[in-house]
């Protein structure tokens, strides 16, 4: 079972990369197909180890419940961390959701060590992009607009705008974040 769930759950995060590259947006479902199948997969692996019903040393609990609120947990904390950052129009909600997955998935630590190498990867298809059509002054004057619109006014208002900005700016952040835990998580196997 837990080779099945693991083989759905990178289809899924696969085919919503791929879909973010191509549309710049990440479809609800592929995401939900992906947190199905990591909770799945982390219930049964935990049962599969331990007969699923040992009681683990958190009260009595059965382990496989543990694992699974463990995987929850980190899932709801990096979308909580993640949403201010989505409402100041940083960063899309489905990027939120992507690195959410990709952390209850890997864990607090190589999920942070994935997400940070989606940042990277992020921050340099960006230049790129912005070299590229030769909107980087016109970036950084955004940047410094909206930072001190944030130190005069105590306000935070969106950063991307789409009726102002378009599609120009926008990067598949998921996509990076993906390619990100795909690193990770072929470098734990080797």
């Amino acid at each position: 079972m837990y080779f099945v769930c693991r083989c759905v759950f990178w289809s899924a995060l696969t085919v919503a990369a791929v879909w973010d590259v191509r549309e710049y947006r990440i479809p609800n479902g592929c995401l939900a197909v992906s947190l199905v199948s990591g909770a799945a997969a982390a219930f049964g692996v935990s049962g599969a180890a331990f007969g699923g019903m040992a009681a683990s040393s958190a009260g009595g609990l059965p382990f496989s419940i543990v694992v699974l609120s463990g995987f929850l947990i980190r899932f709801l904390m990096v979308v909580a961390l993640g949403f201010p950052v989505y409402r100041w129009g940083m960063i899309g909600a489905g990027d939120v959701k992507m690195a959410a997955v990709l952390a209850a998935w890997l864990g607090f630590k190589d999920g942070a060590a994935a997400i940070s190498a989606g940042f990277a990867a992020g921050a340099v298809l960006a230049l790129g992009k912005m070299l590229r059509q030769g909107s980087t002054y016109q970036r950084f004057l955004y940047l410094s607009a909206y930072i001190r619109q944030k130190i005069q006014f105590g306000t935070v208002g969106r950063y991307y705008e789409p009726d102002r900005d378009g599609r120009g700016p926008v990067i598949p952040l998921g996509a990076c974040f993906f390619a990100g835990a795909a690193a990770i998580e072929l470098w734990q196997r080797l």
